[in-house]
């Protein structure tokens, strides 16, 4: 009996060996066994399996195991997860329609976006990139274009020492030649738009929609509305610095009505005013979202507005 005994718990234990064996090899993907062009790259087996991997361990939750943004983690929350199947991205330093660059899809990974349930991932760079090209096999955008030319970056005319003068004027831009109330919340009086619009574009303004104060809701390309933030009291998800926002405001967010204002934001056609004018737009929009984390300073900034 004892025998049998000692038989049947070496067969266990053997079984239980084979099975974490088999679990352990499990662990290293074999689902690429040639290399793939991807965005004009060709990227090797070895890196996509180790991107295959680094996907189910972090990423599959929310965005599932076909990249469709159908994970299990996914129901319920906003926005939702991106579906990598549309190859459309958001946030990038490309042109309008272009695809984003491996730096542009590696920053949004590393930094997460705020206010949004997409964490930042403090992975080893060499899974970074892995993670990065893996992505791109679930849609053949990859396979057939290649990354767009991230758009020209220009110094900072104002720094800390004249925000106050930037401010100022990106009140007048958000408010004049951009419009940006059509969309966002206004933050001013008619009377101020119209000064605003005046004096950056020439022409006056009478009117503005109803409701001006609140937020639009607008379509966008990726199967649901969404709702441009109250910069007060909404999460800026890329960043809220200055500079961030000078970088999203240039090539504006793909798939969205937020439009790409590069070059724009000129009514003599000057780019070099153009991007002191987006500069100035970048300190204004950051200076709103500061007061999302200061509840006195919002109340009196609306208390002025109100009074006006």
């Amino acid at each position: 009996m004892k025998s049998t005994m000692n038989k049947t718990s070496n067969a266990l234990r053997i079984s239980v060996l084979g099975t974490a064996l088999i679990a352990l090899g499990a662990c290293k993907s074999e689902t690429f066994q040639e290399p793939q062009k991807l965005g004009g790259r060709w990227v090797s087996s070895s890196t996509l399996n180790l991107g295959h991997d680094t996907y189910m361990n972090y990423c599959m939750q929310c965005h599932g195991v076909n990249g469709d943004g159908l994970g299990p983690a996914a129901q319920g929350t906003y926005p939702a997860p991106r579906n990598f199947k549309q190859g459309a991205f958001k946030f990038a330093s490309v042109g309008a329609g272009e695809l984003p660059t491996d730096e542009d899809l590696k920053h949004t990974i590393r930094n997460g976006l705020r206010g949004t349930p997409m964490l930042p991932w403090d992975i080893s760079d060499e899974r970074l990139d892995a993670v990065v090209q893996y992505i791109k096999t679930f849609s053949d955008v990859w396979k057939e274009g290649e990354p767009g030319t991230p758009l020209e970056i220009t110094a900072d005319p104002y720094g800390p020492s004249r925000a106050e003068e930037a401010i100022a004027q990106g009140k007048k831009v958000y408010h004049g030649i951009a419009q940006c109330y059509t969309c966002h919340p206004a933050y001013a009086t008619l009377e101020e738009i119209n000064a605003a619009s005046l004096e950056t574009t020439g022409n006056g303004v009478t009117s503005i929609r109803e409701g001006a104060h609140l937020s639009t809701l607008l379509d966008s390309s990726y199967g649901h509305k969404f709702m441009p933030p109250d910069y007060t009291k909404d999460m800026i998800k890329t960043g809220s610095s200055p500079e961030q926002i000078y970088k999203t405001i240039g090539p504006g967010i793909n798939g969205t009505a937020m439009p790409a204002w590069k070059g724009l934001l000129t009514s003599t056609g000057s780019f070099e005013e153009s991007e002191k004018n987006q500069w100035a737009l970048a300190y204004y929009v950051s200076y709103l979202q500061s007061l999302k984390f200061n509840a006195e300073a919002r109340k009196t900034f609306f208390e002025h507005l109100q009074a006006r």
